[in-house]
């Protein structure tokens, strides 16, 4: 039994080493960046003839240090981004316009074309410069070669959109300048995504529009999606540094501390000397020698007063009532500080010390 399995196993070993196999390739398309951005090969094209390569995601404004900006047409959908937008290119900048196949979410193996709806403000920022833009159109004859700046470039182009410049004929590529800048329109976008740009003379006449701009930055414009947050921290950045301090001074308020709160001015431990004044005075009663106590301090306050007196002519007049005068008593409380014998309660004796202290106070 065990002879035929060997000799099965054994034939089918040298049945399978007899097989051969093919290798097959399947384009699944891009991968990494070069599947979200259809520009990407133009970028690393054009970061050898400009100062700084961008890629953006939304909608910015460009500004005096960016020399061409390559935008969808779709992106220029109201007056707030063609009125700055020429005003940029009235000062030297380079619009490019890209019409149909610019969306960077189409795919580049597909002929399909999704419709493009061209806003009323870019049609009329275009007019003013003398480039007529129509959505839908015809050209008389195939192109497959457009003109630019008198060099002639060979090019792929199909588009539903036509285009022509100062009345000319119509066509897919169209290039004027404005004051200082210039604008122009390109139908066909495909020209330049990742799978045309290395067809024909499609990289050739993106090198000659960088040429044909100033010095400065290139933007490629992915799409046109307003970003809030780019907005937020372009426009109103103070207000984010703001409410982040409330923020933050928000939860050092109310998180939970570790430990018991401590007071602001922690009570002493040791007593008071009014309160071991009370409790000499206290313990003098108790023994029946507050007059003892209260002896040295009249005496003294007797002596000084009729000095005082004898010395502001008020010898005759009456001497209790002379020093409440002076320290603010009634003659009743001076009389009973100066002669009452033997105090009834500790409270009395702590009252008459007080008032014997008012006195020589006052006379010193």
């Amino acid at each position: 039994m065990k002879a035929w399995i060997y000799a099965i196993a054994g034939g089918l070993l040298l049945f399978l080493c007899g097989c051969e196999y093919k290798e097959v390739t399947v384009e699944t398309g891009y991968k990494g960046k070069a599947r979200v951005n259809p520009w990407l090969a133009a970028q690393r094209f054009s970061e050898a003839y400009a100062d700084e390569v961008k890629s953006l995601s939304s909608w910015s404004t460009p500004d005096w240090s960016d020399a061409m900006c390559l935008v969808p047409a779709t992106s220029l959908s109201n007056e707030g981004y063609t009125r700055p937008l020429e005003q940029w290119v009235r000062e030297g900048g380079h619009l490019v316009v890209l019409v149909n196949y610019a969306d960077g979410s189409t795919n580049d193996w597909s002929l399909y074309s999704n419709e493009v709806k061209l806003s009323d403000p870019l049609l009329e920022m275009l007019d003013r410069s003398g480039i007529e833009l129509k959505p839908f159109g015809n050209v008389a004859e195939a192109v497959d070669r457009v003109k630019f700046r008198g060099a002639q470039f060979e090019v792929a182009e199909d588009s539903t959109s036509v285009v022509s410049s100062n009345g000319g004929k119509a066509g897919y590529f169209a290039s004027v300048p404005l004051e200082s800048g210039r604008i122009t329109v390109v139908t066909d976008a495909r020209i330049f995504r990742n799978r045309w740009i290395g067809d024909k003379d499609h990289a050739a006449l993106l090198k000659a529009m960088i040429d044909a701009s100033r010095s400065g930055s290139i933007i490629f414009l992915r799409g046109g999606a307003v970003s809030l947050w780019r907005m937020l921290l372009q426009y109103l950045w103070p207000v984010l540094i703001g409410l982040g301090v409330l923020v933050v001074l928000w939860l050092w308020k109310n998180f939970s501390r570790f430990g018991p709160l401590e007071a602001a001015e922690a009570p002493s431990p040791l007593r008071g000397y009014d309160h071991h004044l009370e409790a000499l005075g206290d313990f003098q009663w108790r023994l029946e020698k507050a007059v003892s106590l209260l002896r040295p301090l009249r005496e003294q306050i007797i002596e000084r007063g009729q000095h005082w007196s004898l010395k502001a002519g008020h010898r005759d007049d009456d001497f209790f009532q002379w020093l409440a005068d002076r320290a603010g008593l009634s003659r009743d409380r001076v009389a009973r500080a100066l002669s009452e014998t033997t105090p009834s309660d500790s409270a009395v004796l702590i009252r008459t010390t007080a008032d014997l202290q008012q006195l020589s106070k006052v006379l010193n």
